[in-house]
């Protein structure tokens, strides 16, 4: 939900200068927000989406600051009937209030605005687990820009394949603005880092440089640490890609027939069951 803009798409005029490249190829076709009168484009959330995600942690926050005490009250007293179920109870909140967390902090803080000359743009600091609660501002010129650059990054293995595309803007003096990554089976409609960095190489009259597909560690990813050597940064073929989603499908057609045949045995043991 990109926010709101003062024309609508069909109504805006088209950027001067050559024709915005497209990414994902020439099948792929997308409507993106238009300029205000100004001439400029933001991207960010709702005022809908801020509140929707501040009203769930908010509603969330005490039941998860009472499951400490609770614990604590037990383990102090010798409770120990239902305090391991109360236990991952907790694990489980915890990483729910997390993720809405950073749902909530990245749609209040995390805003794109694409100028005339030149863009400013507030988002997360880094990609660990701790760092992407820290927001920063970059502000950069687009005569500054050297290129945009992209990549699709594959994480796992057959059992639960992701690919993510990142989209960074390299400046002439050689600082590196990154700008965010999208899940390909799930875009953000409200930050669309790949049709982003089109724009700002577009404005910038640059050329947007596809990296290609490369393999990266998950763990290391959330952690925050930078990929090492070729076993983890190896570049990911069409023809790898194709026949790791068919691996996928084969699993889980795999596991759903299990599931299918357990169900179907237990309803015909309660059949065959004397009674």
């Amino acid at each position: 939900m990109s926010s709101a803009n003062t024309e609508t798409a069909a109504s805006a005029s088209p950027l001067p200068g050559p024709a915005m490249p497209t990414a994902f190829g020439d099948d792929y076709e997308r409507a993106p927000p238009a300029p205000n009168a100004a001439g400029h484009i933001t991207y960010g959330a709702t005022g809908g989406r801020r509140f929707a995600f501040s009203i769930i942690f908010l509603l969330l926050l005490p039941f998860y600051v009472s499951l400490g005490p609770m614990i604590g009250s037990r383990l102090m007293h010798g409770y120990w009937t239902g305090t391991t179920g109360l236990i991952v109870l907790a694990v489980a909140f915890t990483i729910v209030i997390y993720l809405v967390l950073v749902e909530t902090l990245a749609s209040i803080r995390s805003e794109v605005e694409l100028g005339l000359k030149g863009a400013r743009v507030t988002l997360p600091k880094g990609r660990g687990l701790t760092s992407i609660l820290q927001f920063e501002t970059n502000e950069f010129a687009y005569s500054d820009v050297a290129s945009v650059e992209m990549r699709r990054e594959v994480y796992g293995g057959a059992l639960a394949p992701m690919m993510m595309k990142g989209a960074r803007v390299v400046k002439k003096n050689g600082d590196i603005v990154r700008l965010g990554y999208i899940n390909e089976a799930n875009e953000d409609p409200a930050l669309p880092y790949i049709e982003i960095a089109e724009r700002i190489a577009h404005r910038s009259g640059v050329p947007l440089v596809d990296g290609g597909s490369v393999r990266r560690s998950a763990r290391r990813k959330m952690l925050g640490l930078r990929a090492e050597g070729p076993p983890e940064m190896h570049a990911v073929e069409e023809a790898e890609l194709s026949e790791l989603n068919r691996k996928h499908a084969r699993l889980i057609i795999a596991l759903v027939t299990a599931l299918v045949v357990l169900v179907a045995l237990g309803i015909l043991s309660d059949f065959l069951e004397p009674r």
